[in-house]
C-alpha cells in the first residue's frame, strides 16, 4: 500500500516536498488555504521584487526564463512558481482553498504514544503504528472533511500568517494614536487599488527596518512623491 504524505502549504517548500514525495513513490496530498500556489508571494506590496539575483533563487532543475528581470518582480516570481508546478505535474496533488484546522496523531493507545520508535526515531521516516488524522475545511464550499496520512510535512512558513507585533508600554502604543495603525501583513493583503488609496497624501511612520518596511517606504514614496515626509523608526 502506498504511504500517504500530507503536506500543508503550497509555497516553495510545499511544492518541493510534493515533488520529492511523488518521485519516491509515495502518495502526496497538498492542502493550500489560498486558491493558487506561491504562499506569501500571493500577497505582496505592488512594487515588491526579489531582493537577491534570480540566479541565487531558483530551483536546481528549473531555471528562470531569460525574460525574467535580474531582480524579478513579484508577478514574475508567481509565474515562475506556477510554471514549476505545471512542469512537474504537481497541481494534481493540490487541494486549493482548503485550510487545515486540526492535526492529530492516533496510535493504538496512550502508552504506545510514548515510544520514540513510533515517530521514526530509528531513522525511518514512517513509524510502525499510528496515523495522522487531519481535519480540513473547504473554504469555498464551507465543508469539513477528514484525511488520514502516515506522514505530515508542514510547509507554512515562519509565522504562518501571524503578524509579529511589538509590545508597547502602557499608554504609548497604538491605542493612544489617533491615526490608523496597520501591520505590514494586512497592508500586503490589500489589492493594489485599495492600498494606493489608503496611503494617498498621508504622512506615514513605519516601525521596523526589515524587507517589508523598506518595500512599504518605497511604495509610499512612489505613490505620494518625493516631497511627502516619510519617517522610518527602527526598534532595537
Amino acid at each position: 500500500m502506498e504511504k500517504r504524505v500530507a503536506i500543508v502549504g503550497a509555497g516553495i517548500s510545499g511544492l518541493l516536498a510534493c515533488k520529492y514525495a511523488a518521485s519516491k513513490g509515495f502518495s502526496p496530498v497538498v492542502f493550500e488555504a489560498q486558491d493558487q500556489v506561491g504562499g506569501l508571494w500571493n500577497h505582496t506590496i505592488e512594487s515588491t521584487r526579489l531582493q537577491n539575483p534570480k540566479e541565487t533563487f531558483e530551483f536546481s532543475d528549473f531555471p528562470w526564463p531569460s525574460s525574467a528581470d535580474t531582480f524579478p518582480h513579484n508577478t514574475q516570481l508567481q509565474d515562475y512558481l506556477q510554471s514549476y508546478a505545471q512542469k512537474f505535474q504537481i497541481l494534481k496533488y493540490i487541494k486549493f482553498s482548503t485550510k487545515v484546522i486540526s492535526i492529530d496523531y492516533v496510535g493504538d493507545d496512550d502508552d504506545d504514544m510514548q515510544f520514540w520508535e513510533l515517530w521514526g526515531g530509528a531513522g525511518k521516516a514512517f513509524g510502525s503504528k499510528g496515523k495522522w488524522h487531519l481535519k480540513v475545511i473547504d473554504t469555498k464550499q464551507d465543508e469539513i472533511k477528514e484525511y488520514v496520512a502516515e506522514f505530515v510535512v508542514l510547509c507554512i512558513g515562519r509565522f504562518s500568517g501571524l503578524p509579529d507585533i511589538p509590545e508597547f508600554p502602557s499608554g504609548c502604543g497604538p491605542d493612544v494614536f489617533s491615526g490608523k495603525v496597520l501591520h505590514s501583513m494586512d497592508f500586503a493583503a490589500m489589492d493594489n487599488a485599495t492600498a494606493a488609496e489608503l496611503i494617498k497624501g498621508k504622512n506615514v511612520a513605519i516601525i521596523g527596518s526589515g524587507k517589508s518596511a523598506v518595500d512599504i517606504a518605497y511604495e509610499i514614496a512612489n505613490k505620494n512623491g518625493k516631497k511627502k515626509i516619510l519617517h522610518i523608526y527602527v526598534l532595537e
